[in-house]
């Protein structure tokens, strides 16, 4: 599938007549409706309100891209407009751009929809697409440009893709003040834990370090030393030099198999309020799953 493939004819507006951002998306939107895309108009409104303008990216100086998700479609749908003179943004100090690209999905087509986001930005970073979106006239000159078919979105991608091999782990026998040191200095919220053969006992997190060390420090910043103070939450002394990681790593982890879709574990990634996820065969960790290395590998 190329990104033409995600375009129709009544969803490239051409000329875009939209002197400012709002003005622009709200034709794109009606394009959208127009085209038959849309099943729940009121709720597409209400997504667009809330979220707009936070999730825009600006591709530099000449192209806005407005990307949301909504159960308001069935599938992924995109529209793109080109005005004859640059459009005014929200923010002042911000160039304007004559070109504006909205991308709508459903929740569940997370993986897709970021392949989509990803590679209308990577064309629309191309001087010689802009210039040429920039040129046409109709929306059948767009449609046939060589340049959006050239970019085409890759097939469905296996979690085994995107991880790294030989991921960081934590052991269950290093103290809290290691384990939070080992953390810092890989960059990582969270890290898995594994036993002596590499297999998944448990995952501690920057979350589950202050849970641990957290109401210790305040009572005694509070109320100065105590020995109620020195104690976590198991009652084991609140020493960070002390715990150990295994007292404090929650031990139902929630993993996925390097097999397993992409589309899912994004999908995953994108409701859940976890760092990462382990990536296993057979039980032993092969990776470690998170949002950045998701986005790494659909942006090139």
């Amino acid at each position: 599938m190329n990104l033409t493939d995600l375009l129709s004819p009544g969803r490239v507006v051409v000329p875009l007549a939209a002197a400012t951002w709002a003005e622009g998306l709200r034709l794109l939107l009606g394009a959208c409706v127009a085209d038959g895309r849309v099943r729940d108009v009121a709720r597409l409104e209400e997504v667009v309100r809330e979220a707009w303008p936070a999730d825009t990216l600006s591709m530099g100086p000449h192209a806005l891209l407005p990307h949301f998700r909504t159960d308001a479609v069935d599938g992924i749908t995109a529209a793109l407009g080109v005005a004859p003179a640059p459009m005014a943004g929200t923010n002042p100090e911000l160039p304007g751009a004559r070109i504006m690209l909205l991308i709508v999905a459903p929740p569940g087509d997370a993986a897709a929809y970021l392949q989509a986001v990803a590679a209308f930005a990577r064309a629309l970073a191309r001087p010689e697409v802009v210039e040429a979106l920039h040129a046409a006239r109709t929306p059948e000159e767009i449609l046939a440009l060589p340049a959006l078919r050239v970019v085409r979105l890759e097939g469905p991608l296996q979690v085994g893709d995107v991880v790294p091999p030989d991921p960081f782990a934590l052991v269950p026998e290093a103290t809290l003040e290691q384990a939070a040191r080992q953390l810092l200095a890989h960059g990582l919220a969270a890290a898995p834990v594994v036993g002596p053969a590499r297999e998944v006992v448990g995952m501690l997190s920057l979350q589950d370090l202050l849970r641990f060390l957290g109401p210790a420090y305040v009572q005694r910043v509070q109320g100065g030393e105590s020995s109620e103070a020195q104690h976590g939450p198991l009652g084991r002394p609140a020493d960070p030099r002390r715990i150990l990681v295994r007292d404090a790593m929650t031990r139902n982890v929630l993993c996925v198999a390097e097999d397993e879709s992409l589309a899912e574990a994004t999908s995953l990634l994108a409701n859940k309020p976890v760092a990462g996820v382990p990536v296993v065969r057979d039980g032993m960790l092969r990776g470690f799953l998170t949002r950045a290395e998701i986005v790494r590998k659909l942006l090139g």
